[in-house]
């Protein structure tokens, strides 16, 4: 399971998850109808400019991720979103605002997980055990930070963290570009890395 200290958001939020296609076996994102929209109020990232308001962000239930994201984030380009998750991560769900969003994938046994998310002030905590790798591959032309948790075992929870080149009005951080964070637990090395490569510009 994905540790949810990796990223800033509100512990106590609700997420709405979503059953997935029917004997599916690709990664493709499920079909099921829209549900109804809730909502949770953002936390203020410590690094926040003052007197920049923060927008709300809003959980939503959908099947179309790519439209959401197209319809609500205006801060800028590009918005990226994986167009591979491995076979049977049907569960999704979106958590965005108009300046962020955070999209969440999980197999039905909760056994398997993938996290992107993009402007939230991403904080992963740092490898202690001595078994943790650290990089820094290059990834879509920038230095990246990659770290694996436990290098010993073939799914261990691993991080990619990265500022993507692009714009945004409003970002989190000081760094040029946009911030980027990819998360998994449960998935190979090669699974990862397909997922990240994966990602396309939501037009």
């Amino acid at each position: 399971m994905i540790d949810r200290r990796l990223i800033d958001l509100p512990a106590a939020m609700a997420i709405v998850m979503l059953a997935g296609c029917s004997g599916g076996t690709s990664g493709s994102p499920p079909t099921t109808q829209p549900s109804p929209v809730t909502t949770s109020a953002a936390p203020i990232p410590s690094h926040t400019p003052k007197g920049i308001p923060i927008p709300t962000a809003t959980v939503v239930a959908t099947s179309d991720p790519a439209a959401v994201v197209r319809a609500t984030v205006t801060a800028g380009d590009p918005r990226l979103l994986p167009t591979y998750v491995p076979a049977g991560m049907s569960s999704f769900s979106v958590r965005i605002s108009p300046i962020s969003y955070t999209i969440s994938y999980t197999d039905d046994q909760h056994t398997r997980d993938v996290l992107l998310a993009v402007n939230t002030g991403a904080n992963p905590p740092p490898i202690t055990g001595s078994n943790g790798s650290q990089t820094h591959p290059q990834f879509r032309g920038v230095r990246a930070l990659y770290q694996v948790y436990d290098a010993t075992a073939a799914t261990s929870q691993r991080y990619l963290l990265w500022q993507e080149p692009g714009t945004w009005s409003q970002p989190m951080t000081t760094l040029s570009g946009i911030e980027y964070f990819l998360v998994a637990s449960g998935l190979t090395e090669t699974e990862f890395w397909r997922v990240a490569d994966s990602l396309k510009a939501v037009p």
